[in-house]
């Protein structure tokens, strides 16, 4: 599974939590039973746990070996099932009776036959296990099924959301008196054996396409059901196979954003392997080979078997559990069943009449704040089970599915809530407690005290308090405070869903106690479509804005900007603005807007304007034409109601952006034509972590005052901003011609895991290079070399009387500006993980460390910063 990183104080990947929670709280006529199995097998003589031993379902095919302390997990459908068996060389068999269609905790003890060697050890068989690893290495071409030139199959998918020790943490009478009646709905976990409450349940139904030639994956959801959304088709999209996959045949398996080297693949230092037993399949030769993490490896690998066909060397099965103690964030647990079939008469690849193909996928993933399996603490258990129906290897992929744009399409009305129409098309049936989670779901949001836990997790996340048709928010942004404008108070909102699902309009009024004035801002959306995206904003404010701060930056008006700010180091300036755009999303990896927009920027004492022959300049303004376009590439997006959110993709992500501005239509304004473009790569680097760059470079063209100049981003709070430079003020630099760099790497615990004490921290280690380069020509350059006079003096930042003759830019720069000729580095090391949500970074300025003043070499004011973050990631 790809995973949702969320950045705490970021406002746009909040939302993903908030669509998660939402679902969270948001009868058949026949029922399958699961039988479930959990124990440990001991030798019952020392007590200790016997890895290895082979534990059936007797009369069936149906088993796992225990791991190296002996446990077991054990699940099945197969309703005929009544014996469990343990065996293994040189102890004696033991059977014991089972509970068919319930969970059982069933413990063995193994007396050692007394003519048998007292021990036996099994160790690694190098020689014997590097050639069958070799022989499922050279094999893959045969029997990987993302290696088939073309297939199609039919896929069915369900996923159950549960939680786990709500009777313990639900002690609250009025709690129970409104939801004891969920209690009826328990079950048991077959993997930790802890009662779970399931809260969530999806189907969906599915045709997936792939080909090689043109290379193309696409899936089209025919039908998807989701308890407790009745008409609300965005979540479907996530209910297929397309962003939840695993393939044991590639190298390395990427799940919640995490890369774990496979156990299927040729001779390599992450596993010892051991070869335990042969076994007879549907009458073909078996391998049963175990697999434990190697002793010195830091990074997380998996622990678990697989059945190995010794005739074709193909994967029949792969079981996997994460290895207990990696440093992976909010996963208390991780098993991952996987089940191969091979398929006849559906075609033929490289001379073979029979092919293996995917059969089943199984997913268990606990979350929970914390690791400890004792714990009492309320958590979350992910289960997802996938059946690959009817594959078919001989079709080409329909033209009307390869134009599709988007590669998860779904059907004109993709909410099938018919009960019939599931039971003809499921490959299986529900149990009685999976179909009746429906009802129970649709009991919940029934209850009045539901609603009133959903507000308050809604405003917490989202920012706004909703009553029905309007919110109140955002709440963080109540109060604040700078230099400019002193004691800051605002009063916003906006419309809810209840309103409209196509107009949201919102807004907000705010007034400074030192500048005694009144700002705000009105916007007004319409959504012409949700998917794709197709809308018109427009909106008019005049408020306050920090020029030159990165697009992570927290936003002005934001109490944590007041707090964390370094001190006199904001220079916000008074800004008009009047803008209408249109957005249009072609498809989920190209994305177009172009608006116009008509803006005025005011002088202040903090940002002075003013001419080369010290005249002041109350404003400048610029009437504008602006077009982006974006392109991704097999991009993973959640969306809102008005929003889209971008959340993953392993491919680089291209922006282009583009602003164009004519002269003459209001006054002091300018004409100029500005590009940009932007380039996000994501890089994973197993098992040495991953890095990430963000690359510009822009131009502009025309002779343009300085606000209308790219300014370089600085960062005048402790708070981490990764698109801006962590030791640079906020109009330090400005460039007509320009290009930056921001590299960060994360090492996700690669050295730290390997030191003993630290290692139970889970801290992971951060590397970051800034750089940044530009020019300015003749026209645009303003730079006064420091002889600005006495700043104190009635005309901020220009000496009284002073000119400048010769110079041919339109206004002077502010006292401290100047240029990138010299490039500009910072570096900086960091630690995050810490308590699994903070970070701490420490940057140092590498160039620019000192500025000439009026013929004066001083050291720079911030040489160094630390800056504190929040990050949410597993």
């Amino acid at each position: 599974m790809r995973g949702i990183g969320i950045y705490i104080m970021g406002k746009r990947l909040a939302l993903v939590a908030f669509m998660s929670f939402a679902v969270l709280f948001v009868s058949s006529f026949s029922y399958a039973q699961t039988t479930k199995v959990k124990g440990r097998v001991t030798d019952i003589d020392t007590g200790e746990g016997i890895p290895f031993v082979s534990v059936f379902f007797k009369g069936t095919t149906i088993g796992v070996s225990t791991d190296i302390d002996g446990y077991y997990t054990l699940e099945t459908r197969n309703v005929s099932v009544e014996i469990l068996r343990a065996e293994m060389l040189s102890y004696i068999p033991v059977e014991k009776q089972i509970k068919a269609g319930a969970f059982n905790q069933i413990d063995f003890e193994l007396k050692a036959e007394e003519n048998i060697l007292n021990q036996i050890v099994v160790k690694p068989d190098n020689r014997y296990i590097r050639r069958i690893l070799h022989n499922i290495e050279n094999a893959k071409e045969y029997n990987n099924p993302e290696e088939r030139n073309r297939y199609q199959c039919r896929l069915y998918t369900k996923m159950e959301l549960d939680l786990v020790n709500a009777d313990s943490q639900i002690k609250n009478k009025l709690l129970r008196r409104n939801f004891g009646f969920v209690f009826d709905y328990m079950d048991t976990s077959v993997v930790s054996g802890k009662p779970y409450l399931p809260i969530m349940i999806s189907e969906s139904n599915s045709m997936f396409y792939k080909q090689k030639s043109p290379a193309a994956t696409k899936e089209v959801i025919e039908a998807s059901r989701i308890s407790g959304v009745q008409d609300e088709a965005t979540f479907a999209q996530f209910t297929g196979n397309m962003h939840i996959r695993t393939n044991f045949y590639d190298d390395f398996i990427n799940l919640f954003n995490i890369q774990i080297p496979s156990p299927v693949r040729g001779p390599n230092v992450f596993y010892d392997y051991f070869l335990i037993d042969s076994l007879n399949v549907d009458g073909r030769k078996t391998y049963l080979i175990r697999f434990h993490p190697a002793k010195l490896v830091s990074s997380p690998t998996f622990d678990g078997e697989m059945r190995i066909d010794a005739k074709d060397w193909a994967v029949r099965e792969i079981h996997v559990r994460l290895k207990k103690g990696s440093n992976v964030n909010w996963i208390r647990d991780l098993v991952l069943d996987s089940e191969y079939q091979i398929v006849g008469g559906k075609g033929s690849y490289k001379g073979r009449d029979s092919l293996w193909f995917f059969k089943q996928d199984r997913m268990y993933a606990d979350f929970s704040v914390t690791m400890r399996d004792s714990s009492k603490l309320m958590s979350f258990l992910g289960r997802r089970q996938c059946d690959y129906l009817d594959p078919r290897f001989d079709v080409p992929m329909p033209d009307s599915v390869a134009r599709m744009m988007s590669n998860v399409t779904m059907s004109a009305h993709p909410l099938v809530n018919d009960e019939a129409y599931w039971q003809r098309n499921r490959p299986y049936a529900l149990s009685e407690k999976e179909s009746n989670i429906y009802k129970m779901v649709d009991s919940i949001k029934n209850v009045p005290i539901y609603r009133n836990i959903y507000n308050i997790v809604n405003t917490f996340v989202n920012g706004h308090y909703n009553l029905k048709y309007f919110g109140i928010g955002p709440y963080f942004k109540l109060f604040s405070f700078n230099n400019l404008e002193g004691a800051r108070f605002q009063f916003g909102g906006r419309t809810t869903e209840d309103f409209s699902k196509k107009i949201r309009l919102s807004g907000h009024i705010a007034y400074g106690t030192k500048d005694k004035a009144f700002k705000g801002k009105l916007m007004a959306e319409y959504m012409f479509s949700n998917m794709p995206t197709r809308k018109i904003v427009a909106s008019v404010s005049r408020d306050m804005v920090q020029m030159g701060r990165g697009t992570d930056a927290l936003t002005e008006g934001n109490i944590m900007s007041s707090l964390l700010n370094k001190g006199n180091s904001e220079r916000i300036s008074p800004v008009n603005d009047y803008a209408i755009s249109y957005i249009h999303e072609w498809n989920e990896g190209f994305n177009n807007s172009i608006g116009i927009e008509s803006r005025r920027i005011y002088s202040n004492r903090y940002v002075p304007m003013f001419t080369p022959d010290s005249t002041h300049v109350t404003s400048v303004a610029s009437n504008q034409l602006h077009y982006t376009a974006r392109f991704s590439w097999n991009e993973t997006v959640t969306r809102g109601t008005f929003e889209k959110i971008y959340v993953l993709t392993h491919y680089p992500v291209v922006t282009i952006d583009i602003v164009g501005a004519a002269k003459g239509i209001s006054d002091n304004d300018y004409a100029f034509l500005r590009t940009e473009a932007i380039i996000d790569y994501s890089l994973p680097l197993p098992p040495f972590g991953t890095s990430k760059f963000h690359l510009t470079g822009g131009k502009i063209i025309g002779k343009v005052p300085y606000p209308l100049l790219k300014l370089h981003e600085g960062n005048g709070t402790y708070f981490l901003d990764k698109t801006a430079f962590a030791c640079m003020d906020f109009y330090e630099f400005a460039s007509d011609t320009w290009s930056t760099l921001y590299y960060e790497h994360n090492f996700k615990g690669f050295f730290l895991g390997k030191i003993p004490l630290m290692k139970r921290l889970q801290w992971r280690e951060v590397f970051t290079l800034k750089a940044g380069y530009g020019t300015l020509s003749k026209i645009n350059n303003g730079i006064t070399d420091g002889k600005i006079g006495n700043p104190s003096s009635s005309v901020p930042g220009v000496g009284i009387g002073q000119k400048y003759e010769g110079m041919q830019a339109i206004m002077l720069f502010p006292e401290g500006m100047g240029s990138l000729r010299k490039p500009y580095i910072e570096m900086g090391v960091g630690v995050t993980n810490i308590f699994r949500v903070f970070r701490i970074d420490v940057f140092w300025r590498m160039t620019h460390r000192s500025k000439v003043i009026d013929g004066v070499k001083i050291k720079q004011r911030h040489r160094a910063a630390v800056n504190f973050g929040f990050e949410w990631s597993f």
